[in-house]
């Protein structure tokens, strides 16, 4: 795995670049940064922790999703936000998009709850065959719950016991979830208090699905604990984790950058984009500094897919306003590929003639990077050798642990997420929860205004 700063300075890029020996003059802000990441690596920022902690459960987590392999052929997997994205996010790049086609065990993900999309898969589904993980860490997460109570439904009208087909992996004590696995005497797994949903990829929240459909969660593990190893044992300096969150940083507080453009050169590291994209604007978007001041602290993630938004809004990278920091996510290698020839016979194919299939995409990669380098626009590549476990293993960490670096350097809490919670709330007062009814005066309020709608 390389991370490639080498577009983000200005000699390169010109004025709207960062001047290389800035950079390296914060040694003594990396360094507190670092610090303060360790100090709190077993208690706010538990989630560092994962790679280390989850080995341990790696053998009873395979054990039990070979039992349920044998006994079922279709994984849906049923939650909200971080406690589905990285679940999605392990099947589309280790798997590939199209592998519930050619694999024998299938997994499905219910990550929304449009009724249309919901129901054609269940009706679709042979329910006697299909297991389904429910995971939501508060056990309350409206969504997830309307699913649950969908499901519990359906499968008592086709004479199905839901005890047999359902996983709960929730809070190890809290929660109407956790009541409900009592209760019924159906099995869970734990989400760590000190884990939340878009750092929960490396727990019981991702692993399990993985080792359904096989993929090597060990391996997986090893590669974040690899990149742990790495931020505890080098300068701080030279760790890429800090110096990508520095890169942020700056931009963000010096050029007015405050968009991040996830730009991955391969369809299955297109769901790491939208991993990233929950972790950076969750953990980052927020109103209050930690000593409670109004920052309005953020940087928005765009996700985009190569070459298929060189297409569409390339155009806008390269010659809209300079707020955009581009982030490539590329593999060097493909594991599927083919060798191209010209039986059309046409001349103006040549050139594409006796290459492999992948050496088209990887030369847009190339050709995009240099032309938004020619047009002064920033950008940063992150490239790794091969899409397999380890490598997976090492870009989530990385990811996890450059966000909250940056959540250090811009003195804001990258773990919370208040107002989100709001918004749940309110939720649950239109639903007619009655735990939540003096949110509904506060609705009322923000009825009684003078509209405009048109048609």
């Amino acid at each position: 795995m390389k991370i490639d700063f080498t577009n983000i300075f200005s000699e390169n890029i010109g004025e709207h670049g960062v001047n290389r020996n800035e950079i390296f003059k914060k040694v003594e802000l990396i360094k507190s940064v670092k610090k303060r990441i360790i100090d709190k690596i077993n208690d706010d920022f538990y989630p560092l922790t994962l790679p280390d902690e989850m080995l341990k459960e790696v053998y009873e987590i395979n054990n039990y999703a070979s039992y349920i392999r044998e006994k079922f052929d279709n994984l849906v997997v049923i939650g909200m936000g971080g406690s589905i994205l990285g679940n999605e996010l392990l099947h589309y790049s280790v798997n590939g998009i199209y592998s519930n086609f050619v694999k024998p065990k299938k997994v499905y993900f219910i990550d929304n709850i449009d009724p249309e999309t919901n129901l054609t898969l269940i009706q679709t589904l042979d329910l006697k065959k299909t297991f389904f993980n429910i995971i939501t860490k508060s056990g309350s997460t409206s969504e997830t719950l309307l699913n649950l109570l969908l499901l519990v439904d359906i499968l008592k009208k086709e004479g199905l016991n839901p005890k047999e087909h359902f996983l709960f992996t929730t809070d190890p004590e809290k929660g109407l979830l956790r009541k409900l696995s009592n209760e019924l005497e159906i099995k869970t797994y734990p989400i760590h208090p000190k884990v939340g949903g878009r750092y929960s990829v490396l727990s019981h929240v991702g692993l399990f699905s993985a080792a359904f459909e096989e993929i090597n969660i060990e391996k997986l593990l090893l590669g974040a604990k690899e990149r742990k190893e790495k931020f505890l044992n080098k300068e701080p300096i030279e760790n890429s984790e800090m110096l990508f969150a520095l890169t942020q940083y700056k931009f963000f507080k010096e050029k007015d950058v405050n968009i991040n453009v996830i730009f991955s050169y391969s369809d299955g590291l297109e769901y790491l984009g939208k991993f990233y994209e929950q972790l950076l604007a969750e953990s980052i978007g927020k109103k209050f500094s930690r000593d409670g001041k109004e920052i309005y602290a953020g940087i928005t993630p765009v996700v985009a897919r190569g070459p298929y938004h060189q297409h569409s809004t390339l155009q806008l990278f390269m010659e809209g306003p300079y707020d955009k920091l581009i982030i490539f996510v590329v593999p060097k290698k493909f594991r599927k590929d083919a060798l191209i020839y010209n039986s059309l016979g046409y001349l103006e194919l040549d050139f594409l003639t006796g290459k492999h299939y992948s050496e088209l995409l990887l030369n847009e990669y190339i050709a995009t990077k240099m032309a938004l380098t020619q047009n002064g626009r920033p950008n940063v590549s992150i490239e790794i050798e091969k899409i397999d476990e380890e490598n997976l293993g090492r870009l989530i960490y990385f990811m996890e642990l450059e966000v909250l670096a940056l959540g250090e350097l811009l003195n804001i809490n990258p773990i919370d997420q208040p107002s989100v919670e709001i918004g749940k709330r309110f939720t649950h007062a239109l639903m007619g929860d009655k735990n939540y009814s003096e949110y509904l005066k506060t609705l009322e309020k923000l009825e009684n205004v003078d509209k405009l709608i048109l048609d």
